[in-house]
């Protein structure tokens, strides 16, 4: 049978490492992923992991869309649609659904995988990336039945998502340093050949040669090699684009050029709708303070917590350099007791001053004694900050302080990510912002331990508006842990 499909997404019918879609919406990325995965599947007996990075329960997974192209094609004979899964009854194949932040671990104990698809992976961390790519990995190419994979050359890592931010992981690693990250070739292909191929690509591609048998066996043996695509695929490229999404383009094209972009074209937005630090972070690129910013040994490391149990636990390190912090790394994980956090701490190697913890740490219902008294019992010092009387307290103060900070931009990625994406809640209905920020998001418990830095350095009375009044330099202010150095 013949099935439809996108021509710019071809290329998931070859062989890679690594297939990257992104552009904007309307473009058909989720949809041409889902019907290459099902013609995978009824071809070879394959493992298929649809993975996005925040999933709560199935209804937030790609389980639906593979599931609508599987009735839309008439294949139900074909396919065995559990609750958690599905499997193809002719070549056993089996579609794993899975969340990415919260399971990462669960996953590295996934065996044979032979394709990963990450799905809306624009929000994907630094963290979940890391671990993933290590885990999907095939057998020596000694084994008899191949290494895995579509094409028995090794698993492939599938990525398509709508870009947001410059800085999100998967935009900042695979498209604006795509020369390290996704490569077309890696060195095993010398240059010359991938020269040669990419003019011979090119030449194909625009119908201007036909090739002989020498170059044909020549152009596949190099194309076998390829390590990675990386592909914009935008609402133009896909002949199947509905006329009331048309409709929408258009009246936004007409009224909003920049939006225009953003939506459909697949720009990257400078700051996220809402965001609520936007204009602080904006000026610390623009100061140069995300950076490389190492470790100094002959300095204490200061530790900034905001906790959780069933949600997300964030630590940040930070050292006082002069009249500057240096944010030197970021840690954050789901489900953990507080030994994880104190072993980590340890693995880094820091020589460690004051555990700045929030409000809840001396809450004795968060473990048998509290998480405050524990970590003291574990040999730190610890102080509790006290909790601000309104959210916008703890926000004005974390404004205050970026000024004076500057982040390691490899190790605090993910805390800068929590950082950009810590947003205002929308209403639904109009659309306008709430004066609260949306809590029930991955980013605010980063946001939140960023606010335990601030309030430590000061008063509630300090973040207050202030009335014309001699300013007192932060070396002064008294409850300022940098005045303990």
């Amino acid at each position: 049978m013949e099935l439809e499909f996108n021509e710019k997404l071809a290329f998931l019918f070859k062989p890679a490492r690594l297939k990257i879609a992104y552009g904007g919406r309307g473009a058909g990325k989720s949809d041409g992923y889902a019907i290459a995965l099902i013609i995978f599947a009824m071809k070879m007996k394959l493992r298929i992991l649809c993975l996005r990075e925040i999933q709560n329960s199935l209804e937030e997974s790609v389980k639906s869309t593979i599931e609508g192209y599987i009735e839309h094609y008439d294949l139900g004979w074909a396919f065995d649609i559990k609750d958690k899964s599905i499997t193809c009854t002719l070549t056993g194949s089996r579609f794993i659904f899975s969340g990415l932040r919260y399971k990462i671990n669960s996953i590295k104990s996934l065996a044979k995988i032979d394709i990963a698809w990450i799905d809306e992976a624009n929000n994907t961390s630094k963290n979940s990336l890391d671990k993933l790519m290590p885990t999907i990995r095939g057998k020596h190419e000694s084994s008899k039945d191949g290494m895995g994979g579509p094409f028995k050359l090794g698993p492939e890592v599938w990525i398509s998502f709508n870009p947001e931010l410059d800085d999100d992981e998967v935009y900042d690693r695979y498209v604006i340093k795509q020369s390290m990250y996704a490569p077309d070739f890696t060195e095993e292909v010398p240059v010359e050949q991938q020269t040669w191929f990419k003019t011979v690509e090119e030449k194909l591609q625009n119908g201007d040669i036909v090739l002989n048998s020498e170059m044909q066996e020549k152009f596949d043996d190099i194309e076998r090699k390829r390590y990675a695509y990386v592909v914009k695929v935008n609402w133009y490229d896909n002949k199947w684009f509905p006329p009331d999404l048309r409709r929408e383009m258009t009246l936004l094209k007409t009224h909003n050029q920049t939006k225009y972009l953003e939506v459909w074209e697949g720009f990257t937005k400078q700051t996220l709708d809402g965001a609520i630090y936007a204009d602080e972070l904006r000026q610390t690129l623009l100061d140069g303070r995300r950076k490389k910013v190492p470790y100094d040994p002959t300095k204490p490391v200061y530790t900034f917590w905001d906790l959780g149990h069933s949600d997300m636990t964030a630590i940040w390190f930070i050292q006082r350099v002069g009249m500057e912090y240096n944010v030197i790394n970021y840690y954050q994980n789901r489900l953990k007791k507080l030994p994880h956090y104190l072993t980590h701490m340890q693995s880094l190697g820091y020589n460690y001053g004051t555990v700045y913890q929030p409000h809840d740490a001396d809450n004795e219902t968060l473990a048998s004694r509290s998480i405050a008294n524990l970590t003291r019992a574990a040999g730190y010092k610890v102080i509790v900050v006290n909790r601000p009387s309104k959210k916008a307290v703890g926000i004005n103060a974390a404004r205050t302080i970026f000024e004076l900070c500057n982040f390691d931009e490899e190790n605090t990625k993910d805390g800068w990510q929590c950082l950009s994406r810590y947003a205002y809640k929308v209403n639904e209905e109009t659309g306008n912002f709430s004066k609260e920020p949306d809590h029930d998001t991955p980013w605010s418990h980063g946001a939140d331990g960023w606010q335990t830095f601030a309030l430590s350095l000061k008063t509630e009375d300090d973040t207050k508006k202030p009335k014309k009044k001699v300013v007192v330099p932060l070396s002064q202010q008294p409850r300022a842990w940098m005045g303990s150095l």
